[in-house]
């Protein structure tokens, strides 16, 4: 009976506080139809890109029709990598005010590609298919020819075999082991391309699926409206998965002749969003540097300690290496209506601007980015450059002979460091460095070796001694350097040595000879600039002694 009484006694509470609480319900569910009602959702295109040396600003646009009154406007569907202190929105009405913006992750909805995957996994099945066809194949040649082969003994153990017997059967064995030596050799090579391109789309599917980029996000605008109209909005803001660099391509048919480059861009993002069909702007700034100037605070001196400096010399080592790791870098994805068809670049497109800080190649063609983080070259200039040539040489740490072509009035170009591809003669020499980082008027290029150019490096024999004078010893040295010009033209080169230094009192070092070669004190560095006729050579020397203690021995004397 308890029991009973217990459960009557909750009901009754539960159905006072139902009459109690029964107009809130009601009016929870009103306010949220209102707050919906209230909010517009809307997708949005984009239509250009600025991309900077990292990352890079991203402009979208959509058509909103919007009611009188006070309206929530949500651009839904944005990469999730969102600069929040960036953003930017404007509207082409000026009966609509922007009240205020803001952004917020959608961790409910993810971005998935599902065309794109679905498109990625039917290529891969069709080529895994084809895959499996050649191992087939494979299998049946070779099963082919190792029946051939255990069957050559004609007759097995009989004997007197007709010798025309013999003959034609060696012709069809030769001849159908050659089919089917050609036939596994073509396989071979069939397999090779397939598992490339089953790797390569691995790779996309792969990235495709990474959880980089899978959630989306919102940018919520307040907006207040005079009437009722259809405004364009305008939304930008800046992203840092994305970036450019440079790139070159240097070509030159002889040293008579000016240098071709062609300059270009390799462009990568990995916003989670493809970018189809867009204007690109690229711009040599870069919003994640810090522009507030610099600040001298006093400069104190202190005591070096020796035991705090050996103890992180390995953690700085490692620091440094990483720091100066060679990066990896790419083929052109131009993915336009018409400009396929074309002989012309992006570079006859693409127009310059230099503000008072940065420069802007502005490309009037428009081209898809993938969201995948590999880089797409984009060509934005070529330029015909004036260039002087001449051939240097250090023969005692590389006994061959360097072309390099000196860029005159290079920063009329606006160039940037990268790596650049050298093209000498119609030939690939390899990879230069282009290093615009410099206060010189001229711009040095190194355009490979040359081997028409012939170099000897050797000691006197006869002059290289070790004495004792005056309670010190004393060390002469001597080297001969020929220069041979197995070319057709006459050629200018710097030869490059060095006489060695001293900075302690008791290591005296003094030159003997150098040929009339420019010495430098301070570096010890010995230049001579020789103009050799075609088959002839030139041959220059250099002699110097050290004097040291007697009780002392040098090391790299």
């Amino acid at each position: 009976m308890v029991g009973i009484h217990l459960l009557l006694h909750i009901q009754l509470i539960f159905f006072k506080m139902a009459r109690k609480f029964s107009f809130i319900i009601p009016l929870f569910l009103c306010l949220t139809i209102f707050g919906q009602q209230n909010q517009i959702q809307t997708d949005s295109k984009i239509t250009r890109v600025t991309v900077f040396l990292s990352g890079a600003q991203v402009t979208r646009e959509a058509s909103v029709s919007v009611p009188a009154g006070s309206r929530t406007i949500v651009f839904e569907n944005l990469t999730q990598y969102i600069n929040k202190s960036s953003l930017q929105i404007k509207a082409n009405n000026d009966a609509i005010t922007i009240l205020s913006v803001g952004h917020k992750v959608n961790y409910l909805k993810s971005h998935e590609n599902d065309q794109r995957i679905a498109v990625l996994k039917d290529s891969l099945e069709k080529i895994r298919f084809k895959l499996d066809i050649r191992n087939s194949h494979e299998i049946v040649y070779k099963e082919e020819k190792n029946m051939l082969l255990a069957n050559k003994s004609i007759a097995g153990e009989q004997n007197g075999v007709d010798i025309e017997d013999l003959m034609e059967m060696a012709d069809f064995y030769r001849e159908r082991l050659q089919e089917i030596e050609t036939k596994l050799l073509d396989i071979t090579t069939s397999k090779k391309k397939l598992n490339k391109i089953i790797s390569r789309l691995n790779k996309e599917l792969k990235n495709a699926n990474s959880p980089q980029g899978k959630y989306t996000s919102d940018v919520i605008v307040k907006v207040a409206a005079k009437t009722k109209s259809t405004s364009k909005f305008e939304l930008s803001y800046i992203t840092n998965n994305a970036s450019w660099s440079p790139k070159y391509d240097i070509r030159t048919k002889d040293i008579n002749e000016p240098i071709a480059l062609t300059y270009k861009a390799e462009v990568a993002q990995n916003t989670g969003f493809d970018w189809e069909k867009v204007n690109i702007t690229l711009s040599t700034g870069n919003p994640a540097i810090n522009n507030t100037q610099p600040v001298m605070n006093p400069w104190y001196l202190a005591y070096y300690n020796e035991y705090k400096r050996k103890k992180n010399r390995s953690k700085s080592n490692q620091q440094y290496a990483q720091a100066y790791a060679k990066p990896q870098a790419a083929t052109n994805n131009y993915d336009g209506d018409t400009y396929s068809d074309l002989n012309e670049t992006a570079a006859d497109f693409t127009y310059v601007t230099q503000s008072n800080v940065n420069t802007t190649f502005n490309i009037a063609l428009p081209y898809t980015i993938k969201s995948n983080g590999e880089s797409e070259l984009i060509e934005i200039q070529n330029y015909d450059l004036p260039v002087g040539y001449q051939y240097f040489s250090a023969p005692k740490t590389d006994k061959d002979a360097f072309l390099l072509a000196n860029i005159i009035e290079w920063g009329d170009y606006y160039l940037l460091p990268g790596y650049a591809n050298v093209y000498f003669e119609g030939t690939y020499i390899g990879e230069s460095y282009l290093n615009t980082n410099t206060t010189d008027d001229t711009l040095a290029l190194c355009m490979g070796r040359d081997k028409g150019i012939v170099i000897t490096r050797e000691k006197i024999k006869d002059f290289c001694k070790n004495a004792r004078f005056a309670g010190k010893k004393k060390s002469t040295r001597g080297y001969e350097i020929k220069v041979r010009n197995n070319k057709v033209k006459a050629i200018e080169i710097d030869v490059v040595d060095q006489i060695p230094l001293s900075k302690i009192k008791e290591i005296e070092v003094e030159v003997l000879e150098n040929s009339s070669a420019e010495y430098d004190e301070t570096t010890g560095k010995l230049i001579w600039k020789l103009t050799i006729q075609p088959g002839e050579t030139a041959e220059v020397s250099f002699k110097f002694q050290v004097k040291y203690p007697k009780d002392k021995n040098l090391s790299n004397l």
